[in-house]
C-alpha cells in the first residue's frame, strides 16, 4: 500500500512538476514483491497447523522487509548499468527513467516481474493456498488475529488479481524485443550523455505507437494498482470504522469547550 501510494503521488505529482524517478523504478519492482509477500502469507496460513512462534515471527518480518525494501533498492541501483541518461521528459507525462535499451536491461529491468508473478502464480494454484471451500483453516491457531471471512476474501482476491504481472510483464518485454535491441558497446558509450536530459513533446511519442502505448500502460496501471488497492481494503468494515473514528475525532476539535477544557455536547 505504501510503495503504491509513492508511485500514484509521484504520478500526480509528475504531470505538474518534475519529481525523482527512483522512487518510480523502485516501485516497480517492490509492488509485485509486496503482493508476492501477501501471497505467500495466505500460503504460510493456509498450510500451518499450530501458532507462529516468536522466532518464525521475527523471520517472517525480516524475509518480508527484505523482499518489499531490500531487493528493489537493489534492484533500482543495478539499473545505473543500463542507465543512458539520469531521466528523460515527455510532455503531459512528466520525468520518466530511461535506460539503454539492451538485452542487459531486459534482464535487470523486465525479468526481475517476471519472475515475482510466476512464484505469485505457483503459490496461487496451491490448493491448500487459496482454496475457500476449506474455511477450516481460518479457524487454525495460526489464524490468531481474527483473520475473518471478511478480511480473507479481499486478500485473496487481490492476490489472484496480482497474476496480471506477468503477462502485463511480458508484454512490455515483447514490446522493447520488438522496437528493437541495441548493442552493448561499452560502459563509457552508454554513460557517456549521462547529463543530458531528452525532453520528448506529446506530438512526438503519441505518433510512435511502441512508445505511446508504454507510457500510457505504465501511467495506468501504476493509477489501477493504487484504486484497486483502495476498493480491497479501503473500503472494508474494519476501514469504515477507523474512518468513523478519525471523523469523530476530528469533529470534537471543532466543539466547543467547557471550562474544564473538554468538548461540549451543549448547543
Amino acid at each position: 500500500m505504501i510503495w503504491a501510494s509513492l508511485i500514484g503521488l509521484i504520478d500526480f505529482i509528475n504531470s505538474i512538476l518534475w519529481a525523482a524517478t527512483h522512487v518510480i523504478l523502485a516501485g516497480t519492482f517492490a509492488i509485485p514483491l509486496s503482493s508476492l509477500c501477501i501471497v505467500r502469507r495466505l500460503y504460510l496460513i493456509a498450510s500451518a497447523k499450530s501458532a507462529l512462534t516468536r522466532i518464525e515471527k521475527r523471520r517472517a518480518v525480516i524475509f518480508d522487509t527484505t523482499l518489499c525494501l531490500i531487493v528493489p533498492l537493489v534492484l533500482t541501483a543495478l539499473q545505473y548499468i543500463v542507465q543512458g541518461h539520469r531521466y528523460c521528459i515527455f510532455e503531459e507525462i512528466g520525468c520518466m527513467p530511461y535506460v539503454y535499451r539492451t538485452l542487459a536491461t531486459q534482464f535487470l529491468v523486465t525479468f526481475p516481474p517476471i519472475l515475482t508473478g510466476l512464484v505469485s502464480a505457483y503459490y496461487d494454484k496451491c490448493p491448500s493456498s487459496l482454496n475457500l471451500l476449506e474455511l477450516k483453516n481460518l479457524q487454525t491457531p495460526a489464524c490468531e488475529n481474527s483473520f475473518t471471512m471478511n478480511r480473507f476474501i479481499p486478500v485473496v482476491i487481490f492476490a489472484m488479481l496480482e497474476t496480471c504481472t506477468t503477462p502485463i510483464a511480458v508484454f512490455a518485454l515483447v514490446m522493447n524485443v520488438s522496437a528493437g535491441l541495441l548493442p552493448w558497446i561499452s560502459w563509457d558509450y552508454v554513460h557517456a550523455d549521462f547529463s543530458y536530459i531528452p525532453a520528448t513533446p506529446s506530438v512526438i511519442w503519441r505518433s510512435n505507437g511502441i512508445d505511446e502505448a508504454s507510457l500510457e500502460l505504465q501511467r495506468w496501471i501504476n493509477s489501477s494498482c493504487g484504486i484497486l488497492i483502495f476498493l480491497f481494503f479501503g473500503t472494508t468494515k474494519e476501514a469504515r470504522q477507523h474512518y468513523s473514528k478519525a471523523f469523530y475525532n476530528l469533529k470534537s476539535q471543532f466543539r466547543p469547550k467547557n471550562s474544564l477544557g473538554k468538548a461540549s455536547n451543549e448547543r
